[in-house]
């Protein structure tokens, strides 16, 4: 999450509730921020990929779909300027599909945020693939927000999965980023399996875990060394322990504001598609998801 003021942040909105959440949300992170916010509205489909006798035909649909978006903008920028009157908003419809144009956005955008319904629910692009496909092809953080209407950044936790990835670790990053922005704590999470991936070895009975869990603590420790520097502000918990990484961190989420990962592990296929850990929490966190995808980007 970069601080530079030169960059959005971009809502995409449907005119559901979940969606209208997601907008003043976004409203209050642009507004802590100094960034201009920008809420869009994604048309169903793109006229410049209709033939001219397609477009005829579907006029008149593209014209109440249009109306439609127009006051869906409407009512979104209402809502967000009525908490926020000082913050720069802009409005757009956008043509179709959703996530081509969404995605594309992420060039220039700090932050992309969509409204997600209650656990295994739909919202605009909810937990299903759209949003899968929106994280693998953006190239800033997603977040996938869902929870009570109104409800706006303060001082709970910010939960961070860790895993020592490239992702995680501008994961790691971007939370701190937000926790200091709202005088929250961090709590990171590094979830160890007691089974090995290759050949699937379990680990013998027969072993220290104490010292174990002192080494998977060490781990922890050296990965969040870059962020405790450069945010000393921010008080961290550490938690380690034996368990599935995606259920530990959604257990520690039950009181937290936000959820951040790594949109992968490691391993060559992890790199191809969004990780078991990021897909899980899309369907079961209950409070909102950021997701990152690259190298921690440079605050200033």
């Amino acid at each position: 999450m970069n601080t530079r003021s030169s960059r959005e942040i971009v809502v995409g909105v449907d005119g559901s509730p979940a969606c209208r959440g997601a907008a003043v949300w976004a409203a209050a992170l642009a507004s802590r921020t100094a960034a201009p916010l920008w809420v869009v509205h994604a048309l169903p489909k793109s006229l410049d990929s209709m033939t001219a006798v397609a477009v005829m035909g579907q006029g008149p649909a593209m014209a109440q779909h249009r109306t439609a978006g127009e006051m869906i903008l409407e009512e979104t920028s209402a809502a967000v300027r009525l908490r926020f009157p000082d913050l720069d908003v802009r409005t757009d419809l956008i043509p179709g599909p959703t996530v081509r144009t969404l995605a594309a956005s992420s060039a220039t955008a700090r932050m992309i945020v969509v409204g997600g319904a209650e656990p295994r629910g739909w919202g605009m692009l909810a937990t299903g693939s759209t949003a899968i496909e929106l994280v693998r092809h953006s190239t800033c953080p997603v977040t996938v927000w869902r929870g009570q209407s109104g409800m706006l950044p303060d001082r709970r936790p910010v939960v961070v999965g860790v895993d020592g990835s490239v992702s995680s670790a501008a994961a790691v990053i971007d939370a701190f980023e937000f926790a200091r922005l709202f005088n929250a704590p961090v709590t990171a999470v590094y979830g160890w399996a007691t089974r090995h991936s290759a050949g699937d070895v379990t680990v013998p009975l027969l072993v220290d875990w104490d010292a174990l869990r002192e080494s998977e603590s060490g781990l922890l420790t050296g990965w969040l060394a870059e962020a405790k520097q450069r945010y000393p502000g921010v008080a961290v918990a550490e938690v380690v322990e034996p368990r599935n990484p995606a259920h530990l961190i959604t257990g520690r989420a039950t009181d937290a504001q936000l959820v951040v990962v790594g949109s992968h592990g490691r391993g060559r296929l992890a790199a191809a598609v969004l990780g078991s850990v990021s897909q899980y929490l899309l369907h079961h966190s209950r409070c909102p998801t950021m997701i990152h995808r690259g190298p921690p980007q440079e605050s200033g």
